[in-house]
């Protein structure tokens, strides 16, 4: 009956519990998405004014006339309607477009770097409570242990020296396990904190992925923000363009009069000298201007990206060798040397302090091989916002 409560417990556990994919799922309706997303579209309705124009205006006006030869009614309508860059449809067309691909491009930037964090925060989390689960498996087999060197003790087997020291050992160990906890309560807390759409009652920690020994960065050009930049140096360079023409507007004009008995046809077309307008020059020079800052800030952002992408890469793959070596070497290693020391304890071929002696290593390889785990994945996350690579993405 205890066996099928325990197992009912679990069962419900994990029904609660909510892995990544989950997780990065309900982000997309979150939202703190939503208002970059509602931001976008505001910015994409925005741009529609670069070829976006007037509707035509309608005018009508009535008059009494009356003197002492003519009386009547007199009336004029007519229709009138400015036309900016007439001869520049191309232009404006591919100044929208880029733009509005520099503003989905940057918002898809951002919602992937939201991603990368929540990933970041979940891996976080689960390192800390596992950190905090072994900690505390830890300090209770120590302290059984403990009891044992209270016997040793008694039987004059060790000296006080001896079990001071391992009870002073036992106490750090349980303020280690302390930490933890508190640690994993506090990176728990901070991945709720993140999601303001979920409520989350534990989570899965069954879906990370393997520690991996090569990453391949991508080329720059397919870097979300140098794509972005791209995109807005081509809508400068048509911006220029568009005020470049040597006809930047025209307002056309129709009018019909009726004046007693006079009635008037009328058609206007009102053209502006463009080269003696210093706003159009003023609007060239400011998208010349532009394009350049646009130029200087690719090359400088691309040498940024390329020179912290090598740096996290490098200390990414040092980390990786470091948790190689811990976890198929050092951890195997150390619990051998720990099960033999504590068979050959209960055999009567070993002594109390060799077997403390192996299980404080083998903890200390342990816990030091989580805190390598956890600054690796710390380390490939930023990895991973500096190079724009997808989570998971190896190549």
């Amino acid at each position: 009956m205890k066996q099928f409560l325990l197992f009912s417990l679990l069962v419900s556990f994990n029904l609660d519990a909510q892995n990544l994919n989950s997780i990065l799922e309900s982000l997309h309706e979150s939202h703190i998405v939503k208002t970059l997303e509602y931001q976008r579209d505001s910015e994409i309705a925005k741009n529609s004014l670069v070829s976006d124009y007037e509707a035509p205006q309608l005018g009508l006006s009535v008059a009494h006339a009356k003197d002492s030869v003519e009386d009547g009614v007199e009336y004029s309508l007519g229709i009138s309607q400015e036309i900016i860059n007439p001869f520049s449809t191309s232009e404006k067309n591919k100044a929208q477009n880029n733009l509005d691909l520099a503003i989905k491009q940057e918002t898809r930037h951002e919602i992937h770097l939201l991603e990368l964090e929540i990933a970041s925060k979940y891996y976080a989390a689960c390192i800390s409570q596992e950190m905090s689960e072994q900690t505390q498996t830890l300090f209770q087999e120590q302290s059984s242990r403990y009891l044992q060197l209270e016997n040793a003790y008694n039987l004059g087997e060790i000296s006080k020296k001896d079990l001071l020291f391992n009870k002073l050992d036992l106490a750090k160990l349980k303020q280690k396990a302390t930490l933890y906890t508190r640690v994993k309560n506090e990176n728990f807390f901070t991945l709720q904190s993140a999601l303001d759409n979920v409520n989350l009652e534990s989570i899965a920690c069954d879906d990370l992925i393997a520690p991996q020994k090569e990453i391949h960065l991508k080329n720059l050009n397919r870097h979300n923000e140098l794509k972005t930049i791209a995109y807005k140096q081509n809508a400068s360079r048509a911006l220029y363009q568009l005020n470049d023409s040597y006809l930047p507007s025209i307002t056309y004009g129709l009018m019909y009069e009726q004046e007693l008995d006079t009635k008037r046809y009328t058609a206007s077309i009102n053209i502006p000298l463009s080269g003696m307008s210093t706003k159009q020059q003023s609007l060239k020079t400011q998208q010349l201007m532009l394009n350049s800052s646009y130029v200087e800030q690719e090359q400088m952002l691309r040498s940024e990206i390329k020179n912290n992408s090598k740096k996290l890469l490098t200390e990414v793959e040092s980390m990786y060798t470091e948790l190689d070596l811990l976890t198929r070497e050092v951890l195997p290693l150390s619990k051998e040397l720990l099960t033999l020391s504590k068979s050959a304890f209960r055999e009567g071929e070993g002594t109390i302090m060799e077997y403390i002696d192996s299980s404080r290593s083998y903890s200390e390889n342990l816990l030091e091989m989580l805190e390598v785990k956890k600054s690796y994945y710390e380390k490939l996350f930023e990895l991973y916002k500096t190079a724009d690579k997808e989570y998971g993405e190896i190549k």
